[in-house]
């Protein structure tokens, strides 16, 4: 402009090919913001961006001081999380990791159908080191069993397993990891 004033977010800039959204879908979105509704969940419903949306709030002084406070991080009730939580009566020790990577994914699918990619990516990279972990730590165990037969000797008992226990060769075979999308153990 020739006068020098600058731009404000409702302005578009001659040649950059930037709009604001109309000022209707503004005030649709402070009223679903004081309603409750989380800033994401906000600009996604709207298809604002969250840093714009963010940007007037605090321009515009959106508070939702009168909401009652929640903790960082409470699980939806229907969250798988929340019923191994729970399950366990919050004993970690009580958690198979198996557990954990179930719910990993299960999270990482509920991301997608949300259309939150990054979260879906976060929760991708949380499935694969919970798998790996599970992996490794499955595989210590087997290591520490097949230690502990070789030193307690051959079972008489069990000839199947007897014949081969000489060489450090097992019959059984360790049951098959659970897939991704399978329940969690009672």
């Amino acid at each position: 402009m020739a006068d020098g004033s600058q731009f404000t977010d409702t302005d578009t800039r001659a040649g950059e090919g930037r709009y604001s959204a109309p000022e209707e879908v503004w005030a649709a979105v402070r009223v679903d913001y004081l309603a409750g509704m989380s800033a994401p969940e906000v600009c996604h419903r709207y298809g604002v961006g969250l840093t714009a949306m963010r940007t007037r709030a605090a321009r515009e002084g959106w508070r939702r001081a009168d909401q009652p406070w929640t903790p960082r991080g409470r699980l939806d009730p229907d969250d798988e999380g929340a019923a191994l939580e729970a399950r366990v009566g919050g004993d970690l020790d009580r958690v198979d990791l198996r557990d954990l990577t179930w719910i990993a994914h299960r999270r990482m699918m509920r991301a997608v159908m949300r259309g939150e990619a990054v979260e879906a990516l976060r929760w991708r990279r949380v499935h694969r080191a919970m798998e790996e972990e599970s992996d490794e730590l499955d595989r210590f165990i087997e290591q520490e069993e097949a230690r502990d037969r070789m030193l307690d000797g051959p079972d008489p008992a069990n000839g199947a397993n007897a014949s081969n226990a000489s060489n450090g060769v097992f019959d059984a075979a360790p049951p098959p990891p659970a897939g991704p999308d399978a329940p969690p153990p009672p």
